[in-house]
C-alpha cells in the first residue's frame, strides 16, 4: 500500500511520516491555502529527511494550483522535490513525474470516472482522485462515493484522497484495495498535523 501523507509543514510531521513508512510527503505551494509553504520551509525539511533517513525511499511531492508553468518551475528549479501534483484546471506535461488531481464531482458516473483517469494517466505518472468542492482544490475532508470509482481505485499509480482518516482507511481498504491513499486535514487537529494520528493512520494503511 502507497501512502501519502500531504499538506507538511513541519519536520515533526515529516519525520515521523517517513519513520512509520509513507511513500510520499506533499508540500502544498497554492497561494492562499491554510497549508502553503515557502521554498526555504520546503528545503529545510528535504533537506533534514534526507540527512536524518538517508537510506530512505520517500519521495517529495510539490502541489499546485492554477499557477503558470513558469511559476512551477520556478519552484522546481529551487526544490529538491522528486514529484509535480497539478491540481487546478490547468494541465501541463512536465519535466519531472507528475501526479494529476481528479475532483469527483457527484453528477459523475463510473464511466466518465473511468474516461477521465485513463486519459490522465497517458500524460501523468499518477493520479489522485479527490472529492469535488467549489471553492477549494483539496483538503476539505469530504469523501466521494468510492462505490462510483470502484473500476478505477484498485488500478496501479491510482491514489484515493477525500476525507480519509483512521475512521474510515480500513473500510476502504477492506472493500476496495487501493494502490494507494493520501491524506492531509485526516491526521489533523485543529488544522495542525496530529503526530499519533499519523502514525496510526500509516500503521493501518500498510498492516
Amino acid at each position: 500500500m502507497q501512502v501519502k501523507i500531504c499538506g507538511i509543514r513541519s519536520i515533526e510531521a515529516a519525520e515521523v511520516s517517513v519513520k512509520y513508512g509513507a511513500n510520499y510527503i506533499g508540500f502544498i505551494f497554492v497561494k492562499g491555502s491554510k497549508r502553503e509553504i515557502r521554498i526555504q520551509g520546503c528545503l529545510e525539511i528535504t533537506n533534514h529527511i534526507k540527512n536524518k533517513f538517508p537510506e530512505s525511499k520517500v519521495k517529495f511531492v510539490g502541489l499546485f494550483g492554477d499557477q503558470d508553468l513558469s511559476e512551477i518551475n520556478g519552484v522546481l528549479d529551487k526544490t529538491d522535490l522528486d514529484i509535480a501534483q497539478l491540481c487546478g484546471d490547468r494541465d501541463f506535461d512536465l519535466n519531472i513525474p507528475s501526479i494529476r488531481q481528479i475532483r469527483i464531482r457527484e453528477s459523475d458516473d463510473s464511466n466518465q470516472i473511468l474516461d477521465y483517469v485513463q486519459k490522465a494517466l497517458l500524460v501523468h505518472n499518477y493520479v489522485v482522485l479527490d472529492s469535488y468542492h467549489d471553492k477549494k482544490l483539496g483538503g476539505t475532508g469530504n469523501k466521494f462515493d468510492w462505490q462510483k470509482a470502484k473500476n478505477v481505485i484498485g488500478l496501479t499509480n491510482v491514489l484515493v484522497s477525500g476525507g480519509l482518516d483512521t475512521n474510515n482507511i480500513e473500510s476502504l481498504i477492506k472493500d476496495f484495495s487501493p494502490y494507494g491513499v493520501d491524506t492531509s486535514s485526516g491526521v489533523e487537529t485543529n488544522g495542525v498535523k496530529d503526530i499519533e494520528k499519523i502514525k496510526k493512520f500509516i500503521e493501518l494503511s500498510k498492516k
